[in-house]
């Protein structure tokens, strides 16, 4: 007599069934939601710290943090000469700094590159920029065709994506060894992020094109900067290498139907992986909150290891 094998369940359904659609109340209280607020809190708090900071003055009465103070990469622009001179930090960077990279680094290790998909407020703008791109995309036919048509055309260059990536690790050597070399944030004015407070004060440098280029590539493609560029990714991307944390598909209960790809931001190959693992990869978890099947994709923890 032959026994069937009872299947596998998560929280009760059986794995790989359909998630049932959200509605009304649960769709406004979805991952998404609370990642945006997350992300748009974190926005509003630097903004109210860079506002303060610019009525107030640098000689004003009271000392206020600017938004530099905030930075994590700024930690590691002024790390060299801080150890190398007992304290001391390049210009425009604090010991704040120092400990928020410090917090960025831990969020690394304990939850992956979390901090790039959660609390970056340049990750936000680049997201919001994205969201407005799909809106007008949904009310206009005619954009979203022409929208269409250029994505299609730059498929071809598909082929240049993945060396285009190493190119972060590129400007982070550049940003931290210039820094160290040269004594002040050579980064500094070609910094995007850096460009928004300066257009604020009506300063343009290299890093307002920057800004220009990287807002106007994420009306296309989703974080442009975060994937190319960013420095700060690229060093807690590595350091996330050091993670328990990590996502795996399941294939049992997976059927390829690509949405988790198409729903990650960073354009990883969600639906074709074993596990998620990249250094690219922003703990954003959106490819888990899109998968339309139950136990598809599930957060895991084990061993650090190297892999995609």
């Amino acid at each position: 007599m032959t026994t069937l094998a009872h299947p596998q369940t998560t929280k009760g359904v059986p794995t790989g069934a359909v998630k049932p659609r959200k509605r009304g109340l649960a769709r406004l209280l979805s991952h998404h939601s609370f990642r945006r607020l997350v992300q748009f809190a974190v926005f509003a708090f630097i903004l109210g710290i860079a506002i303060r900071h610019t009525l107030v003055g640098e000689a004003g009465a009271v000392v206020t943090a600017s938004w530099e103070a905030y930075c994590p990469f700024g930690g590691f622009e002024t790390l060299y000469k801080f150890i190398a001179t007992g304290g001391k930090t390049v210009s425009h960077t604090h010991l704040s700094n120092l400990v928020v990279l410090v917090a960025a680094l831990v969020t690394s290790i304990v939850a992956r590159n979390a901090f790039c998909g959660w609390l970056c407020p340049f990750g936000f703008m680049q997201d919001m920029v994205s969201s407005f791109s799909v809106f007008v995309q949904k009310k206009a036919p005619a954009i979203r065709k022409g929208v269409k048509t250029l994505k299609t055309r730059g498929q071809k260059l598909a082929v240049i994506d993945r060396p285009l990536r190493f190119l972060k690790y590129i400007v982070l050597a550049w940003a931290v060894l210039g820094a160290a070399y040269f004594g002040y944030m050579v980064f500094r004015d070609v910094d995007p992020w850096a460009a928004v407070w300066n257009l604020a004060e009506l300063s343009f440098t290299l890093g307002t094109v920057v800004l220009a280029i990287t807002l106007i590539a994420s009306l296309f493609v989703e974080r442009p900067w975060c994937r190319y560029a960013c420095p700060l990714g690229a060093a807690t991307g590595l350091v996330a290498k050091l993670s328990p944390v990590y996502l795996k598909r399941e294939s049992e209960a997976c059927k390829s139907c690509a949405i988790c790809t198409k729903a990650c931001p960073m354009g990883l190959p969600v639906h074709t992986a074993t596990t998620i693992k990249s250094v690219d990869c922003i703990g954003c978890l959106e490819c888990v909150d899109e998968c339309p099947r139950e136990g598809a994709l599930e957060l895991k923890l084990g061993m650090p290891v190297i892999g995609k």
